[in-house]
Order: structure tokens, then C-alpha cells, then sequence
């Protein structure tokens, strides 16, 4: 979802609004009003965070599973040791998935499931990166992931440093 405001006839998309608070100049990420007693988004600039920090898993006489997947609707996962999800947040914080897309870069270790494609993946598909250890011992897979605002070129949203990610058969 975008602003536009017209500026002599021509109209110029607004990349942020910012608000004075006690001369504090803060950009807004949400504008709300109030239909019929719902509350409902006017404006929300695009704004993606991750919420991973990394993840450990262990699990004892069978095969041990970590991870992180970017889901489609807004929401970010990290797999549990027996190769489920659980949610951990929301990584969409303003705007649509059509306006993101997500890349990760892989530091080292190897991955056992990635999605398909390199480079920035958009997520308007879930995307998912899941290692996994089948004999006794740790799997460490180390990666940074980053937000863009376009397929190539554009604005990055947001990144992380680089992310552990261990999964231990024991």
C-alpha cells in the first residue's frame, strides 16, 4: 500500500511521514481510522524485521532438525528439532509481500532443504531453509538474511549479521 500526495499536478509517492514528538522527529509506520466502529489501515509503510536470532536444537536417537521459513502471510518460523514450525513473529510489519523480497546468504555450513532460485526470493511465496543432522554429532549452518523493497536494486528493509543455526542428533 502506498501514499501519494500531488505536488503541482503531479503526483509523488511519500516514502515516509514523520511526526514532532517533544522535538523529536519519528517516522510512522501505521495510519489508522476508524469505519463503523473498526479500526482499519489508511497508510503502512513498507517496514520488514526479522525475529531470528538463530536456533538450537537438539534431539536424542533420531534425526534433529533447525531452520527458518518466511511464510507468505506475514509470519516468521523456525523449525523445531523433530522438523515442525513454530511461530516466532511477525516479520511483515507494513505493506504487502508483494513489495518484499527476501535473500539469503549462506556464510557457511550447507543446508539440506533450501528454496529453489538464489539471490532475493519473493514472498509472496513461503520461503524455507532447513537443515537437518541424521547421525550423532552437530550440523551448524551459518547464514545472514536480508529484506529488500525490490527485485534487484532498491531499498534494503532490513538485514541480520550472521545467524547460527545448530542441529544436534545425540
Amino acid at each position: 500500500m502506498g501514499l501519494e500526495v500531488n505536488v503541482g499536478g503531479v503526483w509523488k509517492a511519500v516514502s515516509a511521514i514523520e511526526v514532532n514528538i517533544a522535538g523529536v522527529w519519528k517516522t510512522v509506520s501505521n495510519i489508522e481510522t476508524n469505519i463503523a466502529g473498526v479500526w482499519k489501515s489508511a497508510y503502512a509503510a513498507l517496514s520488514a524485521l526479522f525475529n531470528t536470532n538463530g536456533d538450537s536444537n537438539i534431539r536424542v536417537g533420531a534425526t534433529c532438525y533447525v531452520g527458518l521459513q518466511i511464510n507468505s502471510n506475514g509470519t516468521e518460523y523456525e523449525y523445531t528439532s523433530t522438523g515442525g514450525t513454530t511461530s516466532i513473529g511477525t516479520w511483515l510489519n507494513g505493506g504487502t509481500t508483494s513489495e518484499v523480497w527476501v535473500e539469503m546468504v549462506l556464510v557457511s555450513g550447507t543446508w539440506n532443504s533450501i528454496d529453489a532460485g538464489t539471490g532475493r526470493l519473493a514472498t509472496t511465496t513461503t520461503r524455507s531453509w532447513r537443515a537437518s543432522r541424521t547421525s550423532l554429532g552437530i550440523k551448524t549452518v551459518q547464514a545472514n538474511f536480508k529484506f529488500w523493497d525490490a527485485a534487484t536494486g532498491g531499498n534494503l528493509l532490513d538485514e541480520t549479521g550472521t545467524i547460527t543455526f545448530l542441529a544436534e542428533y545425540a
